[in-house]
């Protein structure tokens, strides 16, 4: 390959999985592109789908041509990946039912290329990926020496990135033939060569497990030896810990998860040296404090520099290093309905923060900060704002919020809920039974993203007056449906059944909200209107919600309801 440095600059995909039409723009103005890339976002949001398209860009599709219901959004008849790297070379995989797949693939990219099929191999070590399955909770291989053409093909991938990845023990299999073969070396030549390399592999081994889990002897990890299967007994890998051996099986998960990682880096990274390398949860099983120091060990010392890696994470000690680190960027994947088109750039990893610690430890944690509990995934958002002493928790749910703020250990903190189907009358009633509750004068959050006072300050030629009429169209149209949900939603809200009795659920409350729906004055239906999945009304192409809480507007309207 005649790239000194590997990195790719944009994935497009098409009809794929979950998306319609998704493109990752890694470039930056005045940047290198990253050497880590961060994909963050709630489960389900199609993180690991990106994975199942590098899979995609890089092997013979054999096994997707009888598996078109896993790639195919909603059995569309053809979908595409197209990657383009930082050398501008182009790989495009179109496929297309009855239809040979066909790919445009720079040369240099390639192993070899078959004209009669018009199939081209893309080099083997250009992508390499582990699923989020990873777990070996005890070692079975009761014989060894067999797995290098495996491990050096790269034969052993999981077929799909939902499946298990199950390398570990061909990875264990190539160490203890290469420590067979130092000793051997050692004992019956006399090779000095084989001692130190021998050594070498582990110092290099425990100056990591250091660094991931600890300086003291006391409490660290470290390695002493494997064992060759005898007897039918499997193999094995001896640990130290203070004054203890133990056996890998007596491992806790996490320590597993982490020699995991570490000994198939070890073994593979000979093999993908010009690579994009591709991680699902590397996180799992590990304590916030040991994600940050397994993502820096990785990244800093394992990954070639000539390579990219990709992680798919929901991991605070991984936001936390990408934060820090000056070659890394946050693509989140929240906050989008991938049902139209979307393009998703690097974000600033602050914006990004959650905290997943128990809620009656962040007094302590935020001294001196307002803390706001608020619904979801609006966190994320409102932090991105950058309040001054202000930070925003998400909370399952206004039921949640509710009944925390009722709570006496609660009375720090404020609580942030949608505003959905009250009355202006049970609002300020709720109010005065829970001072530290706010509720947003409209609808929902995103009434304010996409109210028109907003979008015409995020975009100065706005048609303000032409998307209101579209607006007044849509709640009209939609009218009787929401009415007909008005007594259900209500007789949902926590409020309505607190054994504190907060408000009564009053036939006044449903008359007023209904009247408010049947106006056409804006400002009026907008209060109980939802703009939940309708901001592409307004027209702007790949509008960004995180520039839409930047706005003055939005930060003023949000500052105001949190008055406290």
């Amino acid at each position: 390959m005649i790239f000194k440095i590997l990195k790719i600059k944009t994935l497009h995909l098409e009809n794929f999985k979950r998306f319609t039409d998704l493109k990752i723009d890694l470039s930056q103005e005045g940047k290198e592109l990253p050497k880590l890339v961060l994909l963050i976002g709630a489960n389900g949001s199609g993180k690991s789908a990106v994975f199942d398209a590098f899979e995609m860009a890089s092997t013979k599709k054999v096994k997707f041509k009888s598996n078109d219901y896993y790639i195919k959004k909603n059995g569309s008849k053809s979908c595409s990946v197209n990657l383009i790297f930082n050398t501008d070379s182009d790989i495009s995989i179109t496929y297309t039912v009855g239809e040979i797949p066909k790919q445009n693939i720079n040369d240099d990219l390639l192993e070899l290329v078959d004209s009669d099929l018009r199939i081209f191999d893309i080099k083997n070590d250009l992508f390499y990926g582990r699923s989020a399955v990873r777990n070996t909770p005890r070692l079975t291989r009761t014989s060894i020496g067999n797995a290098l053409n495996t491990v050096e093909k790269n034969l052993d991938k999981p077929l799909f990135y939902i499946d298990a990845d199950q390398r570990f023990e061909n990875d264990l299999d190539v160490v203890i033939k290469r420590v067979a073969d130092f000793s051997i070396k050692i004992v019956f030549e006399g090779h000095t060569d084989s001692k130190t390399a021998l050594g070498n592999f582990l110092i290099e081994i425990n100056d990591s497990l250091k660094r991931v889990f600890d300086e003291d002897e006391a409490i660290n990890l470290h390695f002493i030896k494997p064992t060759t299967p005898a007897d039918g007994e499997p193999i094995d890998l001896v640990f130290k810990k203070g004054n203890s051996e133990i056996s890998y099986d007596l491992l806790s998960s996490g320590e597993k998860e982490v020699i995991n990682i570490l000994f198939n880096l070890y073994v593979r990274t000979p093999f993908f040296k010009d690579s994009i390398y591709f991680f699902d949860e590397l996180d799992a099983h590990l304590h916030t404090t040991l994600q940050y120091k397994l993502i820096k060990e990785v990244v800093e010392h394992w990954i070639p520099d000539t390579s990219q890696i990709w992680i798919a994470t929901h991991s605070l000690g991984f936001i936390q290093y990408a934060h820090e680190y000056s070659e890394a960027v946050v693509i989140d994947f929240d906050h989008f309905d991938f049902d139209n088109s979307v393009l998703l750039t690097p974000q600033k990893a602050n914006e990004n923060f959650e905290i997943a610690v128990p809620k009656t430890l962040l007094s302590t944690l935020f001294q001196d900060k307002k803390i706001i509990l608020c619904e979801n995934k609006n966190a994320a958002l409102l932090n991105s704002m950058q309040l001054k002493d202000t930070v925003f928790l998400a909370d399952a749910d206004k039921s949640s919020i509710v009944l925390r703020v009722e709570q006496a250990e609660y009375q720090s903190f404020l609580g942030l809920i949608d505003r959905d189907f009250l009355s202006d009358a049970e609002i300020k009633k709720l109010k005065t039974k829970l001072p530290n509750l706010a509720v947003l004068g409209y609808y929902c959050f995103e009434n304010y993203l996409y109210h028109p006072d907003n979008l015409a300050e995020y975009q100065a030629d706005f048609n303000k007056e032409s998307y209101i009429q579209k607006i007044i169209n849509e709640k009209n149209n939609n009218k009787n449906y929401f009415i007909r949900k008005l007594e259900n939603n209500r007789n949902s809200y926590i409020f309505f059944k607190s054994e504190k009795n907060l408000i009564q659920n009053s036939p006044e409350g449903w008359d007023e909200t209904k009247d408010l729906l049947e106006s056409d004055h804006f400002e009026d239906f907008y209060k109980v209107f939802s703009m939940k999945g309708r901001g592409n009304l307004c027209g702007i192409q790949n509008i960004r919600v995180e520039n839409l809480v930047k706005t003055n507007w939005f930060k003023k309207q949000i500052t105001d309801i949190i008055k406290h």
